[in-house]
């Protein structure tokens, strides 16, 4: 298949309702459609579920419909717009309780506002020739190369951070009595500045609070941990579950089909993960340096559902299913099991299941 030239919405329009044989009320309605959302998105990111015969060429449809498009496509955003609304509690969570944690075994005195940003406090884990997924080309390779170049340990982070967030008041930030001690950051234009962590750690993404956690010495990850519910000897298990929803959170930003998910192969799987989870990565760990990998999106909300209820997903899945049922029409296949099968879950009881 070569790479296909520009068409304009018309042109793609007449060919999906002629030569496709798609039905629609109008290729006008085609058009109004295709101005609003990516084609890509609306249709070649769909139509394998809505095609009786996916491999054969040319591509036509039967009884499908364009507004079988269309449901699917808003049942997507929508799912998208939740999953990501609950990993942003999910992520407050997870600050509130690193900050906390950290903050009460490293903070607690004035003079000590700032050791969130003192490398000495934290675990180098370049230093572990052990540490897994740490090999170049692996997933905590950089982690593991760049523990001196963390942002929380440059020079200017004070700096950076009172510039680039307008809701941060030095002045209410500022006490005579303050001191920074050394191997802290400080504020250059007036040393009687600190910015608590539990202030500071609102302003960072994702991948920083994941870096955090790596970097974490074993006591402060103990006490995070403890927060979700998980023992002293989960801590890969959850850095592992933390690439999950992190990688999850990036494709409902993006603006990708939420259906079509699966993490990249080259996030390898916490063994403890799968088996406790009973996840089904498309590739399977052996031996060696062989570990899981990939897996769907029924199983990346599995790993948020371990610690995030789920329970505002079943509506929305019901919902379509039930649409289904009611405005789909073809006797060559069922849409619904193609879209369980695509989620990488065999059937809706299942999906019901995981939604608590």
């Amino acid at each position: 298949m070569g790479v296909k030239p520009w068409k304009s919405r018309h042109e793609l329009a007449v060919t999906l309702a002629t030569e496709r044989h798609l039905n629609a009320d109008s290729i006008a309605v085609i058009e109004q459609h295709l101005q609003e959302t990516n084609y890509f998105q609306l249709v070649n990111g769909i139509e394998n579920l809505l095609l009786a015969h996916p491999e054969t060429h040319p591509k036509q449809f039967t009884t499908e419909t364009f507004d079988d498009f269309l449901r699917i496509y808003k049942f997507d955003v929508r799912l998208k717009d939740e999953i990501f609304n609950l990993i942003e509690h999910f992520e407050g969570r997870l600050k509130t309780a690193i900050a906390y944690n950290f903050s009460k075994n490293h903070c607690q005195y004035l003079n000590a506002t700032m050791q969130y940003t003192n490398k000495n406090n934290y675990y180098n884990v370049g230093l572990n020739s052990q540490y897994p997924f740490r090999e170049r080309g692996s997933q905590y390779y950089s982690i593991c190369q760049n523990f001196d170049n963390f942002n929380l340990f440059t020079n200017h982070f004070i700096e950076k951070l009172i510039r680039n967030n307008d809701f941060i008041d030095t002045r209410f930030y500022r006490d005579v009595n303050y001191s920074n001690p050394n191997g802290v950051a400080y504020y250059n234009r007036d040393r009687h500045v600190a910015i608590p962590f539990w202030v500071a750690i609102e302003t960072v993404d994702f991948g920083t609070l994941l870096r955090i956690m790596h970097y974490l010495k074993s006591n402060d990850a103990r006490d995070v941990l403890a927060d979700f519910g998980l023992g002293n000897d989960d801590n890969y298990k959850f850095l592992s579950a933390l690439d999950v929803i992190r990688s999850l959170r990036n494709e409902c930003a993006h603006g990708s089909l939420i259906l079509r998910f699966k993490t990249p192969k080259y996030i390898k799987l916490n063994a403890n993960l799968v088996h406790d989870l009973e996840l089904k990565p498309d590739q399977y760990g052996s031996s060696g340096n062989n570990y899981p990998a990939i897996i769907h999106l029924a199983d990346a909300l599995k790993v948020l559902g371990s610690f995030q209820s789920l329970k505002s997903l079943r509506p929305i899945f019901k919902a379509l299913i039930y649409q289904n049922n009611k405005y789909f029409n073809s006797t060559n296949y069922d849409l619904n099991d193609r879209i369980l099968k695509r989620m990488g879950i065999d059937s809706y009881k299942e999906l019901k299941a995981i939604c608590v």
